[in-house]
């Protein structure tokens, strides 16, 4: 059963209508130690290094439900830059999202972990985010739960039938078995989701508060058309999915750095945005999974 004292003690602040976004650049995104002449009050310390995918329109939903000012950079999967030596310094990996916070002078990877660092910093913000094990131990710890469950669970899940589904089968590798395994597991995955929502009583995963855990799984679980899962007979699950799509901070954080609207499917894309998505995203993948735009050099 949900904890009843996971709510929060103190009331959010609201978010503010524009975005708080800034685009700079990998030469120019701030930093205390080049930065030395910078207004205090203009600085922004967190900078996010993202591309338009499931796992990067994570940062920048919570950073505008909290309200908060930052930077971002984009890198350009159709150029490889995930690979590029700038972006490997930062993160061996080559994968996105990062994020780099000038007041800590700290590069952090893994969208989950990301999610995890700005709440905490951000906490007086909105302390049901995360809240603290100070406050509610049994909160903190159902948060962080459902956070490694969208992580372990939910994301591998999606991420391997969206790739069979739209860009190994659009390439002519249509792996029959891999799509069947990959579809099922997203399936029961946001059947998990669909139970624990009617469990909590809603209208979030944890009951009456947003938290990181809804963020973390609600980027995947919304583009479950994308995958080619299928979400009949999941009530509860759709309601959280359409109740968070036509939340502010969620419009905008999707078009950082910019909106990919075929991935949501009807009746949020047309027919043309879906078919023009389609042809992007395979192009930017080899049928191994590789950049198609490293493998190029």
């Amino acid at each position: 059963l949900i904890s009843e004292n996971c709510r929060a003690k103190i009331q959010p602040k609201r978010t503010r209508i524009m975005s708080l976004a800034r685009e700079v650049t990998m030469s120019t995104f701030p930093r205390r130690d080049n930065d030395e002449k910078i207004n205090e009050g203009d600085f922004v310390p967190i900078t996010l290094f993202v591309y338009a995918t499931m796992n990067g329109y994570k940062a920048p939903i919570l950073c505008e439900e909290l309200g908060i000012a930052y930077n971002y950079v984009m890198i350009d999967f159709e150029k490889g830059q995930q690979k590029s030596p700038e972006y490997l310094a930062i993160n061996p990996n080559g994968r996105i999202p990062a994020l780099y916070d000038a007041d800590q002078e700290v590069f952090i990877a893994e969208s989950a972990a990301i999610l995890e660092y700005i709440a905490t910093k951000y906490r007086q913000k909105n302390p049901s985010m995360l809240t603290s094990p100070d406050d509610d131990l049994n909160c903190h710890w159902e948060i962080r739960q459902w956070i490694l469950f969208g992580a372990t669970g939910l994301a591998p899940a999606m991420g391997n039938a969206m790739f069979f589904n739209r860009i190994a089968a659009s390439k002519g590798e249509v792996n029959e078995y891999s799509i069947k395994r990959y579809t099922s597991e997203s399936r029961r995955c946001l059947e998990v989701l669909d139970e624990q929502l009617k469990k909590s009583g809603g209208p979030f995963l944890l009951g009456k508060d947003l938290t990181i855990a809804d963020i973390n799984a609600w980027t995947y679980a919304s583009t479950n058309f994308w995958a080619k899962v299928p979400v009949e007979g999941l009530p509860a699950l759709n309601k959280w999915i359409d109740d968070l799509m036509l939340r502010p901070s969620f419009q905008r954080g999707t078009a950082i750095p910019f909106a990919r609207k075929g991935f949501f499917g009807p009746p949020h894309a047309t027919k043309e945005e879906i078919e023009a998505e389609i042809s992007r995203n395979a192009g930017q993948f080899t049928v191994s999974g590789g950049s198609a735009a490293v493998e190029k050099k």
